[in-house]
């Protein structure tokens, strides 16, 4: 795929990762750090394969984290707070911790379309592992198609956001930043179909809507009031 120069202004991104609805695995599940590997694996964007730090502390998998309170507590208190966020030791040691391979993905974007590459391990890299890692955490991937989507892999996006899709039918975030793609891409019919469920629902986040009316393609539905699952969307700012 031809890789295109992107100008990024948060003010005009398409896209908001909403409050990550998070969702947690099994409580009989058995978890161990000594038993469990996250390798770096895949490529960069670029083309070159992922390398990054050696493995420290961890790893653990963040949808287990209410059962891991202690390790994640250790990471977020001396790495991962509002006066330091240390993206690389968090997700070595959480590979698949939502909030910091959020702020991770942001900053590949704003570099994005720069000429000097990223000097560090890229956004890309800790994505694949952390998919690795845990493959049915859907967040994860939704993430990883929010920046493939973003740097014009639209192709590659799409399927990330299927795979996400597929792991958390639910996740109204991968539904709403999924039928954005699917707009840009012209598949309006099926974008229409996200967009009528997740607004008669109360869906608060009007980009979708105002797209699909510029193309000629919005049905109007009545509202809903907002059920439990939308609630953690309030506070967000409005999409450009």
């Amino acid at each position: 795929m031809t890789k295109k120069t992107l100008s990024f202004s948060p003010k005009k991104s398409v896209f908001y990762c909403l409050s990550i609805a998070f969702f947690l695995c099994s409580g009989q599940i058995a978890f161990s750090a000594s038993n469990t590997k996250a390798p770096w694996v895949g490529d960069t964007l670029s083309g070159v394969l992922c390398a990054g730090n050696p493995q420290g502390f961890g790893p653990y998998d963040y949808l287990l984290r209410h059962q891991l309170t202690y390790e994640l507590n250790i990471v977020e208190q001396h790495h991962f707070n509002e006066v330091k966020q240390d993206l690389d030791y968090t997700l070595r040691a959480w590979p698949n911790h939502h909030k910091a391979l959020y702020s991770i993905v942001q900053q590949r974007i704003d570099g994005w379309g720069k000429r000097a590459p990223p000097k560090r391990t890229p956004a890309e890299c800790y994505l694949e592992r952390a998919i690795q890692f845990s493959p049915n955490d859907g967040n994860a991937r939704m993430l990883y198609a929010i920046l493939l989507h973003r740097t014009n892999h639209e192709d590659l996006a799409l399927e990330q956001y299927r795979s996400a899709l597929k792991s958390e039918p639910t996740n109204v975030q991968i539904k709403y930043n999924l039928s954005l793609l699917l707009v840009e891409l012209k598949e309006y019919r099926e974008a229409n179909e996200y967009a009528q469920e997740l607004y008669s629902r109360g869906f608060p986040l009007p980009g979708l809507k105002n797209k699909l009316t510029k193309a000629g393609k919005w049905v109007s539905v009545p509202v809903a009031e907002k059920s439990d699952l939308l609630k953690s969307a309030d506070g967000i700012p409005e999409v450009q």
